[in-house]
């Protein structure tokens, strides 16, 4: 694959362990996503345009990175609220910025929301944006302690009721318009942008990609490995195997060797140093996008196709339960199923295609390279199998109930049929009164039958058919 190099070329190349506290990070972004699904016919994009958010219309904003028409929207950073306190506990900060977000959407009624949240000491990288501030340079284990707690049930059930009720004011809608919001696991990405504070490291040397990423290879293979529990306290990540190391950090992506990124099933992380060599256009990132990586963006995309992906198929495979039990549908119903499919069809193929709207290639290659981290071509595959079946189960029950229609239909007629035969007898009306006035009260009785029964099956097949 383009771009890729080989950071270890077998496990004997592992280095022997370091001390935990070797690495320093000075400055780093972690990027945290939340899904969200709207209401029955609202679409993101509609509200995008008619709502209180923006899109970054700079030179520099990571627009550039995508062909027209790919349908990508993605917002200037917004208010979401405060950062917990546990999170600013974890790394001993008594200052932190409030919290700001993203709000990403290939279109319909899906939306991911990317936080990102800048840990770093004073200085003049963090001047012009909000972030959490660092007393001291963070070590491997309290990083992952902070990105551990991020996952937490309680903070992140927190920062998602946040997140949603920051997007729902942004464009405009109630809270309850938001159909569904949840904690996308595995999305975390992070880009460690200042080792200032690392042994035997100056601040004017740029990161050297291969070379300080094998040197580097214990803590980039903790890092990617933050959802492992065990890992996260008294420095247990120093215990695992070579190979385990090796099989993480064995294979990174560059552009430049100036930084190095990586790619698992659960994170995407990217190893630079920017004060060797702070540009105008990383200081811009940094504070409109609260990174300054492209892999990250790319990585961000990604997760809008999974969440649609996965989110469709469990929608999908339950109204194929609800079929399989019901024995006909109103043709409102199936018009209905039919102008969804339609729809998601629209975003499934926007999600799908969205990798050949990127303009560089290396980028592809990232996409390619998640992808097969974490696969969703077969997901992909299922959900389309799913949408035909649904089409053809609809389209089934509703010839079912076009057919009891016509049969009902039928039925009234010849009823109809009877009444009318009956009471347009010559001389019937006469020939009542003269059995009435003769005391024939058993024919009588026949030909009341003969009325009343009909127009009461009349009425009964008139209510069912208002039911």
């Amino acid at each position: 694959m383009h771009h890729q190099f080989a950071v270890l070329a077998d496990p004997a190349d592992v280095p022997a362990p370091p001390a935990s506290d070797r690495l320093r990070v000075s400055g780093c972004s972690v990027v945290v996503h939340f899904a969200h699904r709207l209401s029955e016919g609202l679409d993101f994009s509609r509200l995008f345009t008619a709502g209180g958010l923006r899109e970054i219309d700079d030179d520099r904003s990571y627009a550039s990175k995508v062909r027209a028409g790919s349908g990508l929207v993605y917002s200037a950073l917004f208010d979401c609220g405060p950062l917990p306190a546990a999170l600013a506990r974890v790394v001993g900060s008594s200052h932190a910025d409030g919290l700001r977000q993203a709000a990403v959407s290939l279109g319909g009624a899906y939306v991911v929301t990317a936080l990102p949240i800048i840990l770093s000491v004073p200085g003049p990288i963090t001047d012009a944006t909000l972030a959490v501030e660092l007393a001291t340079p963070l070590t491997t284990d309290t990083l992952l302690r902070f990105v551990s707690l991020l996952g937490a049930p309680d903070v992140s059930g927190l920062l998602a009721e946040q997140s949603a009720r920051a997007l729902a004011e942004a464009v405009g809608i109630e809270r309850t318009d938001i159909e569904r919001t949840w904690a996308v696991e595995g999305s975390v990405a992070m880009q460690v942008w200042n080792l200032d504070g690392t042994r035997g490291r100056a601040s004017t040397s740029m990161y050297a990609g291969v070379n300080e990423s094998a040197q580097y290879a214990w803590e980039i293979s903790a890092l990617l490995s933050y959802p492992t529990d065990h890992l996260v306290e008294d420095g247990l990540w120093l215990r695992r195997s070579p190979q385990s190391v090796y099989g993480h950090v064995r294979t990174g992506m560059a552009f430049f060797d100036d930084h190095m990124v990586f790619v698992n099933a659960d994170c995407c992380l990217e190893m630079a140093h920017l004060p060797a060599w702070l540009r105008g256009r990383s200081q811009f990132r940094l504070s409109e996008y609260g990174y300054d990586s492209s892999s990250i963006f790319v990585w961000t995309a990604g997760i809008v196709r999974r969440i649609v992906c996965d989110d469709l198929s469990a929608r999908y495979r339950s109204v194929l339960a609800d079929l399989a039990v019901r024995h006909e549908i109103p043709p409102t119903e199936q018009s209905l199923l039919t102008r969804r499919r339609v729809q998601h069809a629209a975003l499934l193929d926007r999600c799908v295609g969205f990798r050949e709207k990127l303009t560089e290639g290396r980028n592809r290659s990232l996409d390619e390279w998640a992808e097969r981290a974490r696969p969703s071509a077969q997901v992909v595959a299922i959900l389309s199998r799913d949408m035909e079946k649904c089409e053809a189960v609809s389209l089934s029950l509703l010839r079912v109930r076009e057919e009891q229609e016509k049969n009902r239909r039928d039925h009234l007629i010849a009823v109809m049929g009877i009444v009318l035969a009956v009471v347009q007898i010559p001389d019937f009306v006469d020939q009542v009164a003269g059995w009435l006035n003769e005391g024939q009260w058993r024919l009588l009785g026949v030909s009341v039958l003969l009325i009343v029964v009909p127009l009461a099956a009349l009425v009964q097949i008139r209510r069912r058919r208002t039911r």
